[in-house]
């Protein structure tokens, strides 16, 4: 079964939509994973501009995939000691649901390692917090219909807590809710020792799944991990879609062209 393909936004500067839409159509990309602010530089009358989006996507037949960098430029982190710092928090994510129901998607994925710095705190009780603060998100998607995917982050990405695939699961499945998932970023199988058959064992618990090169350069070259890794999804029914993650600030086409055309020739052919 071939899977849906997806590439994230933060490839690209979106004044140059339009040349990236011509990739999307020549390579039968499914659509996007978003990041906000790589549409508007804030966070200002998002919603609004959201629904101008939506409508350009729609009328493109771009299907949107998942909402990420959803704490870009807040300065937020969950071990503040300040009650309306985690209320700001907590009120920041229901707004990216509603953005989520603007683009008709299910999915918003949730990294950051600024977001969940521990600062010294212990780690048990830093889990107890992280688990608390999510199971408040639980009745509300059910009602949405939303998937909250919580995302490891390897250490050399300046992650002190949930850099391990394991760790992630367990905080999972203290929360224990359907809607709240993981999202599997293969940067953890860049820098360490990793049996991504393991994954398999866990798939019920990973719902949605990115694929970057080492510090998220383009996909020229996919390094070995990354073409092992791509292999195995390829031959998984149980894995649907699968997206790919650039960042660059800047837009080269040439370059996205052949990142674009290699992702799809692993996963494809």
């Amino acid at each position: 079964m071939k899977k849906k393909l997806y590439i994230s936004n933060l490839a690209w500067d979106h004044k140059d939509f339009l040349k990236v839409k011509e990739l999307i159509k020549k390579y039968q990309f499914d659509g996007l994973d978003i990041a906000p602010l790589k549409i508007k530089n804030d966070w200002k009358n998002l919603n609004e501009l959201s629904r101008k989006n939506s409508k350009v996507f729609n009328e493109q037949k771009i299907k949107i995939n998942a909402i990420q960098g959803i704490f870009f430029k807040k300065k937020f982190n969950l071990f503040k000691k300040n009650k309306n710092h985690i209320e700001d928090i907590f009120n920041h994510t229901l707004n990216i649901l509603k953005i989520c129901k603007i683009y008709k998607c299910k999915k918003v994925i949730i990294g950051s390692s600024e977001f969940r710095k521990r600062n010294g705190i212990n780690l048990k009780i830093a889990d107890q917090i992280f688990v608390d603060f999510f199971v408040r998100f639980k009745k509300i998607l059910v009602k949405k219909k939303i998937f909250l995917c919580l995302e490891a982050i390897p250490r050399q990405y300046n992650e002190d807590f949930i850099f391990d695939f394991f760790h992630l699961i367990k905080l999972v499945k203290k929360i224990n809710s359907k809607w709240i998932k993981i999202n599997l970023d293969s940067s953890l199988f860049h820098f360490e020792k990793f049996d991504e058959k393991l994954l398999f064992k866990n798939i019920k618990y990973i719902k949605n799944i990115q694929v970057t090169e080492k510090n998220f350069k383009y996909f020229l070259k996919p390094n070995k991990k990354n073409i092992k890794f791509c292999n195995l999804l390829k031959k998984s029914n149980l894995i649907k879609s699968v997206s790919l993650e650039i960042i660059s600030k800047k837009t080269d086409i040439k370059k996205l062209d052949k990142s674009m055309r290699n992702f799809k020739n692993l996963l494809h052919n």
